[in-house]
């Protein structure tokens, strides 16, 4: 429990509705047109968010974790020997790495003054960047062949052995398997005859019709995906209107709204 989130009181929160609904109408105005109050919204929201997250990471990890144990503890980083504690050092480095990234994105900002830039932060930024990249492409590539690759032979070996099971589930593995190799062999297959000559040619007929598949269900598949998506939206979009027009919170709100403007 932090003082983030303490409840606010009513009338803040109705404030806060009306404002958000606001700001998503100006945002979803640049669908008619780009103003001025489109880019005020979308700098306000930005703005926010930065300072919310400032104050998020303040209050819940840099001063629990790093500031305040040195606080208490003033030489904590060697104890026991030459063993570091290792809270402080796992908080400590992730920091140092950031304020490099941070330093060399505002060296890369300040380019245009070349009598002002140093090179060499940029360079000390590449450490913690390609530490920052492989980590996330090495734990993406083993989800990926854990979650997705394995699971997907193993079904397709599995088919021989649902001969005898029940026609549907049979032409699912079958349907799942050819889609799936197809996609693959249309990434490899190439766009002009000299990548196609490396196969032999009386199977490029197939391949080829087998490759015009997995395209088609890589598009499908895309378009699937986008609609999920503008669905997720639209639902978000009708939750903020519900929440605007018939929240108990907010009835207030306008019922004041509707006596001002009454003159009453």
């Amino acid at each position: 429990m932090t003082p983030l989130d303490s409840p606010l009181p009513p009338v803040w929160e109705n404030a806060g509705f009306l404002i958000g609904f606001i700001l998503s109408l100006l945002i979803l105005s640049f669908i008619v047109q780009d103003s001025w109050l489109v880019r005020a919204a979308q700098y306000l929201l930005v703005g926010v968010t930065l300072a919310y997250t400032s104050v998020l990471v303040w209050s819940n990890v840099l001063w629990p974790r790093l500031f305040a144990p040195l606080l208490t503890s003033p030489l904590p980083l060697f104890q026991n020997g030459n063993a570091p504690p290792p809270i402080l050092w796992d908080g400590w480095l992730p920091l140092a790495g950031g304020l490099l990234l941070w330093a060399g994105g505002f060296d890369y900002l300040r380019r245009r003054h070349q009598q002002s830039a140093r090179p060499w932060l940029r360079n000390l930024a590449a450490f913690p960047l390609a530490l920052l990249t492989g980590v996330g492409l090495g734990a993406g590539l083993a989800g990926a062949i854990q979650g997705t690759l394995l699971p997907q032979v193993r079904r397709a070996g599995e088919v021989g052995h649902l001969l005898g099971a029940a026609p549907s589930l049979l032409l699912t593995g079958l349907l799942t398997l050819a889609v799936a190799g197809g996609a693959l062999l249309h990434l490899y297959w190439g766009t002009t005859p000299a990548d196609r000559s490396r196969f032999p040619w009386p199977l490029r007929p197939l391949l080829a019709g087998w490759a015009w598949l997995g395209e088609r269900a890589l598009w499908l598949t895309a378009g699937v995906i986008f609609a999920r998506l503008f669905a997720s939206r639209i639902t978000l979009l009708i939750a903020r209107l519900d929440a605007l027009f018939f929240s108990p919170q907010i009835r207030e709100l306008w019922h004041w709204l509707l006596t001002l403007g009454q003159g009453g």
